[in-house]
């Protein structure tokens, strides 16, 4: 891997600025967060958009996405017209539950600390750094580089992804690579599941608990539903894998119903996530999810399908996927000493399948430190990290 020419500490640096500047998802606000100014991605996008700008964009738009949360993207010409795009995201999670000043970005003890140095803001400071200091040097990079900071990948629905992927297509854009940036151990990652996300809802009646036989018990109802859906995951898992990311799962992760000790639940609700493998489709999943729920339930039941659809009216992305000895796939791990891998989690890449010729999730730091009650980046990292997307990027 070649070298950079930066210092560790103008890295870290830049880094830690955006850091500062908080970023938090409207959907996962609170007090904590309140405290720092407004919630949400809008002071983010325009500082990048400022950055942008400085460091030799030819274009920068800010794509509202929701009322002050827009998308950024900013243009770089290269030495040819072949088009990469680096997707970053620009909103963290939650900082209520954190153990440490949250927006600091302080430099100490070989990191940058702070939400967000890890999960996501390393690789669009480094990037932007790299930008800064090829534009002092009359440096290029060689393909044209379109910059991205999206909105809601934490939560929300991968909502400023699926922005993004209808615009470069009204654009006309003919994207060769696109990497999405996200803590990967800097292994870089060629595959991942989607997910179909629903809400069931039984309707009981209630009743005096003293009196049962009046009402109609939705909480009981409830209980063969989670049974069939248990059933549906342990079918699954006896099906022969298609692929490395392997077989599709069914979990319920919540559960809400009843008013009072002494009164017969009317309602009862449970959210469903279905994790889809290559050669599942969205729709034919959630039809079957439905089927399931309506066959098992004793009482009246609806099925709510939980993820906003996607530009072609899909209730969900289908799994992302191609093969590891892809070119652009190969190149991160040879470049970085690694080995490709699959992963279980969800990225923006669910919405750019197709999107470009080859597509990779690729990043510093490990998915497992995320969302935890400190967040850090170590520097060290950084550093590598910079070292490879100038292999990528060539500048001259």
């Amino acid at each position: 891997m070649r070298s950079t020419g930066i210092d560790s500490l103008t890295l870290a640096e830049s880094v830690a600025e955006l850091v500062r500047i908080p970023s938090v998802n409207p959907l996962q606000a609170g007090p904590r967060a309140e405290e720092h100014g407004p919630v949400g991605e809008g002071a983010l996008a325009l500082r990048l958009a400022e950055r942008f700008d400085a460091y030799g964009a030819d274009e920068v738009v800010l794509d509202e996405v929701l009322p002050g949360r827009p998308n950024v993207y900013g243009r770089f010409p290269g030495r040819s017209e072949r088009l990469v795009v680096l997707d970053v995201h620009t909103d963290t999670v939650s900082v209520e539950h954190m153990t440490d000043p949250p927006f600091d970005g302080r430099v100490e003890d070989g990191s940058v600390w702070g939400r967000g140095a890890l999960d996501t803001k390393a690789s669009m400071g480094v990037m932007l750094a790299l930008l800064a200091d090829w534009r002092r040097r009359g440096l290029r990079p060689a393909p044209t580089l379109l910059l991205v900071g999206s909105v809601s990948e934490e939560v929300g629905g991968l909502l400023g992804a699926t922005r993004f992927r209808p615009w470069a297509e009204q654009q006309g854009l003919h994207i060769d690579q696109m990497l999405v940036a996200e803590p990967t151990e800097f292994r870089p990652i060629h595959g991942l599941k989607g997910l179909v996300l629903i809400e069931v809802t039984v309707h009981g009646t209630a009743a005096h608990s003293a009196r049962p036989d009046l009402g109609a018990n939705a909480i009981e109802a409830m209980a063969p539903v989670i049974a069939a859906f248990g059933a549906e995951h342990e079918r699954l898992q006896a099906l022969p894998p298609a692929t490395e990311l392997g077989n599709g799962t069914v979990s319920v992760t919540g559960i809400s119903g009843g008013t009072g000790t002494n009164v017969i639940p009317d309602l009862c609700s449970i959210s469903v996530g279905r994790r889809i493998v290559p050669g599942e489709d969205p729709a034919d999943v959630l039809e079957r999810l439905q089927a399931i729920a309506h066959a098992s339930c004793p009482l009246p039941c609806e099925v709510t399908s939980l993820l906003p659809t996607t530009p072609d009216g899909r209730p969900a992305s289908p799994a992302f996927y191609q093969r590891p000895d892809s070119g652009f796939v190969r190149f991160l791990a040879d470049v970085s000493g690694t080995e490709p891998t699959t992963a279980p989690f969800g990225t923006n890449a669910l919405r750019y399948t197709g999107l470009a010729d080859e597509l990779a999730v690729f990043g510093p730091g490990s998915i497992e430190l995320a969302h935890q009650a400190t967040e850090r980046i170590a520097v060290a990292d950084l550093v590598r990290l910079a070292g490879v997307l100038e292999a990528w990027l060539a500048p001259a």
